[in-house]
């Protein structure tokens, strides 16, 4: 194998040097470089075997080129031929990962050879850790991620290894059961002397049972049967040294045989019974194989739902494919169980619920697929219809508390303001007697609206949501003597409140008490990424920038302050969101954003 090599050093005598010496080695070749700077230029595009770097170089040093070597590019070998002699040099050099040092002399064939074998020694050194590294680690990941026992012990019984498995199975601490006698600890007191001498027996002679069923004893006291496969590990001289053994934990393999027939029936009862379906996909020969019960399920019979994965696939709600096939190759991919929850289409055309919990149903085989089934339509219902309880219980509440406050609160305060008026009038002159009492028909009008307020918001969400026309609501407002344009789609409706006829009025009331010289409405409609907008916009004064973020707060404007709160808390219902977006003094524009399934149209949704 030839060792590319890059050589940085600002001495271009020295470059010229080591080129020429090392290059006549049959299997050193050599590219050199006098900057740190660019050696890490070049590193970026080509990789070497081997770097070689002076200490002292201007702009980098050796040991800065050297760190920032092992934080870009990792272990390659790198060697500090250098003529600062300084052991500090040294030190900080080995300290940041140098495999080797050396100072340059005056007896340049020898130092150049020196360092080719050095060269050799560290390549050879590193692609020994790589392949070490990368075997133990395949071997160890192997033993630690599979569902098997493996330990390995020495000629003299004692665990040398033990995976993880293992440790959970029997209950010890990899503290507790490392370097122990491994027939003390998990084999049963028994069969102990036995196991023990047969194990002697085979150091001796030199050759050990490749296949054994034994017992293993766990922390608890309790035996578990395990199925094992044995492989001798030999030393140099090839003298049997100990053995790493791979077993199955069969306990529950053992009893089940016993018991087959009756697992078989109460498999088919609970199934039938509780609505599961299991089902074996072979993908390589795209072939489904379900359970009897499909039929009592989902309604289709055995030979109707096995024609392979595109038919199944072609049953699921199409808004659920995705995340179906997601899971799906999820499993297949890792190897791991999984559960996915998506609509299946029923024989009689609707569509259920459906849990599948998914799961490779061979661990060296990630191409068959084992999956249960649960119809989860009924929990699906109950858990829709707990949210919806939720959401009008939090409603309610909200709306009480709002009430309650305007009982207490807002009423309070007006009935206390007139019975002062009242007092004062007892004692005013007659003049003012007219004003007084125009004082109180004004808090008496107020009590009035909050009153008309409460009753229409106790209405709120009271109903079930429906679908509404825009245009049929529209036609029924008093816009009298103000000019409409509409250029919302007659055949658009939105899913809302039954309120929402308020809410229009309310906002065409907003618009003639409070817009000013307002002569035009504009309403319309367009489609954006979050769902549709409806905007209803007039020419009138608009709304000043600083109030934009509170005009729909409880209690906020110029009257009772209670209109576009109600509208905004109509609109919630159905999770429409409204607000302010006009320029102030040129007209109000307000925004309500239906998101997507809250609308339908005949025709495309198209921009306006």
């Amino acid at each position: 194998m030839m060792i590319s090599v890059l050589y940085v050093d600002d001495e271009a005598d020295f470059l010229f040097l080591a080129k020429k010496f090392l290059n006549n080695e049959p299997d050193i070749s050599v590219d050199t470089i006098t900057s740190a700077r660019d050696a890490l230029e070049i590193l970026k595009n080509r990789t070497y075997d081997a770097i070689i770097a002076d200490y002292q170089m201007p702009g980098m040093d050796g040991i800065q080129f050297l760190q920032a070597v092992r934080s870009l590019y990792g272990g390659i070998p790198f060697i500090l031929f250098t003529g600062k002699g300084r052991e500090e040099v040294v030190i900080t050099a080995l300290n940041e990962g140098a495999d080797f040092y050396l100072q340059k002399g005056t007896d340049a064939p020898s130092q150049f050879a020196e360092l080719a074998h050095k060269i050799r020694q560290a390549v050879k050194r590193k692609e020994v850790e790589k392949r070490l590294v990368e075997s133990d680690r395949r071997f160890r990941k192997t033993l630690q991620t599979m569902n098997l026992i493996a330990f390995q012990l020495d000629n003299d019984g004692k665990v040398v290894f033990c995976n993880d498995y293992l440790l959970r199975l029997t209950g010890w601490s990899r503290e507790e059961f490392m370097g122990q006698d491994f027939f003390e600890m998990a084999v049963p007191a028994h069969l102990r002397e036995l196991k023990k001498r047969f194990f002697q027996e085979a150091m001796k002679k030199g050759t050990i049972s490749q296949h054994e069923e034994m017992k293993l004893l766990l922390r608890n006291g309790e035996i578990r049967d395990i199925d094992v496969m044995n492989t001798d590990l030999r030393d140099e001289d090839g003298k049997l040294i100990g053995y790493m053994c791979i077993g199955d934990d069969v306990t529950e393999r053992n009893k089940a045989r016993k018991e087959a027939d009756a697992w078989r029936n109460r498999y088919k009862m609970v199934t039938t019974s509780s609505g599961l379906v299991v089902y074996d996909y072979d993908m390589e020969h795209d072939t489904i194989i379900m359970s009897e019960n499909v039929k009592d399920v989902f309604g289709y019979s055995h030979d109707q739902i096995c024609q392979g994965f595109y038919q199944w696939l072609s049953l699921v709600h199409p808004e659920d494919r995705q995340t179906a096939l997601n899971a799906f190759e999820y499993v297949h991919t890792n190897s791991q169980g999984g559960v996915v929850i998506y609509r299946f289409m029923h024989a009689d055309g609707h569509y259920v619920w459906v849990e599948d919990k998914v799961s490779v149903s061979d661990a060296h085989d990630s191409s068959r697929l084992m999956g249960i089934m649960a119809d989860i339509t009924r929990q699906k219902e109950a858990e829709e219809a707990l949210r919806l309880s939720e959401t009008r219980l939090r409603t309610a509440h909200t709306k009480l508390s709002l009430l309650s406050s305007i009982t207490r609160h807002d009423i309070t305060n007006s009935l206390s303001a007139m019975q002062g008026f009242l007092s004062l009038m007892e004692e005013c002159e007659p003049h003012e007697t007219a004003v007084f009492v125009k004082k109180m028909q004004t808090i008496a009008s107020s009590i009035e609206q909050q009153i008309t307020f409460s009753r229409e918001y106790e209405k709120v969400g009271i109903s079930e949501p429906d679908w509404f026309s825009i245009s049929d609501i529209l036609a029924k407002l008093p816009f009298e003597d103000l000019h409409l344009i509409c250029t919302v789609s007659p055949s658009l409706e939105i899913y809302a409140d039954p309120m929402i006829e308020k809410v229009f009025f309310n906002l065409l009331g907003n618009t003639k008490y409070h817009g000013g010289h307002v002569s035009v409405i504009t309403v319309s409609s367009h489609c954006t990424e979050q769902g549709l907008i409806i905007a209803w916009e007039d020419d009138g004064v608009g709304i000043p920038p600083e109030e934009k973020e509170i005009i729909f707060n409880y209690g906020y404007g110029k009257n009772t302050g209670y209109g576009l709160y109600l509208i905004s808390e109509i609109l919630k219902i159905t999770s429409i969101h409204i607000r302010e977006t006009g320029l102030f003094k040129k007209g109000a524009r307000f925004e309500m954003l239906i998101p997507h399934g809250g609308y339908r149209i005949s025709s495309e949704c198209v921009e306006t």
